[in-house]
């Protein structure tokens, strides 16, 4: 990418990315805590077991050498898709990022402006689960009661992929083996990768931004 065309960016997509790094060492940060509280029993109750269950299933996190992030870049909105950090590709961690239940850990971790940024930038994933959904309750996000109402809209086509990246055809089954993960595929945009590293002061900057193949 051109040294300017960073600047020729939509104004909330420019800072979205240079703040991205940023917020993506808090996020790792933060959900290192979270696993702490939780192989501690500090969280306890259901939402305390299906944490249990469902971070059981996170795969080693190993900080990356350096720290770059890929994105999707459409007109009216930007998409985080991956890179350098396991966090930002892992449906695990999205799923966790958006979880309900965690909204007031998050919040507090990640501080509520940060928080915000980066859901709004890190694709929706549904963790399979066959706890029944409460009585006059829906599904955040999917505004459904219960799964076998998802039907595809505004363009999306919905994938239930494992941990792994193994596709699973059967939602029931997915649902029964608690170990996958609903998600939407959108048109894909313009890719951009961006590279951030530590100043002399320790703080996350961009560094480098340029197309992606």
């Amino acid at each position: 990418m051109a040294p300017n065309s960073l600047a020729q960016l939509p104004r909330s997509q420019r800072e979205a990315i240079e703040s991205a790094g940023y917020r993506v060492v808090r996020w790792a940060a933060a959900r290192e805590v979270l696993e702490a509280r939780v192989a501690k029993g500090r969280i306890a109750g259901d939402v305390g077991a299906f944490l249990a269950h469902w971070l059981s299933l996170a795969s080693q996190r190993a900080a990356p050498d350096e720290l770059w992030l890929t994105f999707d870049l459409m007109p009216d909105h930007i998409r985080l898709l991956g890179g350098g950090a396991a966090l930002a590709e892992s449906l695990l961690e999205r799923a966790l990022l958006h979880l309900p239940a965690l909204r007031t850990f998050w919040s507090q971790e990640l501080r509520r402006q940060h928080f915000e940024a980066l859901k709004a930038i890190v694709p929706q994933v549904w963790p399979l689960d066959a706890a029944g959904i409460p009585p006059g309750a829906v599904i955040q996000g999917l505004s459904v009661a219960a799964w076998g109402q998802i039907a595809p809209s505004g363009g999306n086509t919905w994938k239930i992929n494992d941990q792994t990246g193994h596709v699973r055809e059967d939602l029931s089954g997915a649902l029964a083996s608690r170990d996958s993960f609903l998600f939407s595929e959108f048109p894909a945009g313009a890719k951009l990768n961006a590279r951030y590293e530590r100043n002399d002061k320790g703080q996350v900057v961009l560094r480098s931004v340029e197309a992606s193949p």
